[in-house]
């Protein structure tokens, strides 16, 4: 059984001052048998609100809003800014939420790299996901710098593109160095049944690889005399 990416569970008592009867409908949760279930309350940029149907077991909240287990990601990968509504991507991509899953799980590491190879005095910051680029080119990413007072010493960068939301691109000062689909959705797209070991593994190599691509080209930057290294 695949290992799907972590939801809120609901208050119970919020979601029962839901108008239910209009929302009922049989979770689409595998195996699960549960009727009464709530639909998905996200809307897209074209207005077009998610049909699925979920369980309290298998439904997220997120700001109150009960979500299907991508669109909760969508929303907490964008956050509530004021102007987010006219940024949420169609109800089919992932783009987002699935930028925002693999930052938050290499976020540590890829600081780890802006520390050793940028100046001693320099600071990292980190971005939150944020949308790029004009509409059917449109691209979601992830930011960290190390920042001195000369400016940006170095960034690296995680994009997924709308047109192709199942590649993750990481980014050297915008020099691509790795793109590649997580395993988790190749297996999902292949219909490969994975115990959650073999899961746990393939995630594992995934951010283990594209943390060694990204230190790859530090490196040979670092060996040209472009960039500092800290012992």
């Amino acid at each position: 059984m695949l290992v799907h990416e972590p939801a809120d569970r609901p208050h119970m008592n919020g979601l029962r001052t839901l108008q239910q009867p209009a929302d009922a409908g049989r979770c689409l949760e595998a195996g699960c048998e549960a009727g009464d279930a709530i639909q998905c309350t996200y809307v897209d940029r074209r207005e077009r609100r998610c049909l699925t149907h979920w369980c309290l077991d298998h439904i997220a909240l997120v700001d109150e809003r009960p979500c299907c287990r991508r669109h909760a990601g969508v929303l907490r990968a964008i956050g509530n800014e004021p102007d987010a509504v006219h940024t949420l991507p169609d109800l089919e991509n992932r783009a987002p939420s699935l930028v925002n899953w693999v930052g938050s799980h290499v976020d540590a590491s890829l600081r780890s790299l802006l520390v050793r190879y940028s100046d001693p005095e320099a600071r990292v910051a980190g971005s939150s996901t944020r949308p790029a680029g004009p509409p059917g080119h449109r691209k979601w990413a992830r930011h960290w710098k190390a920042l001195s007072s000369t400016g940006i010493d170095l960034s690296i960068s995680l994009e997924v593109h709308e047109s192709e939301d199942t590649i993750v691109f990481a980014c050297a000062d915008r020099v691509q160095v790795m793109g590649a689909e997580p395993p988790w959705i190749t297996a999902r797209r292949q219909g490969l049944e994975l115990t959650p070991e073999q899961d746990a593994a393939a995630r594992a190599y995934f951010y283990e690889d594209l943390i060694a691509a990204l230190e790859a080209e530090l490196v040979s930057r670092s060996e040209r005399g472009g960039l500092p290294v800290s012992a």
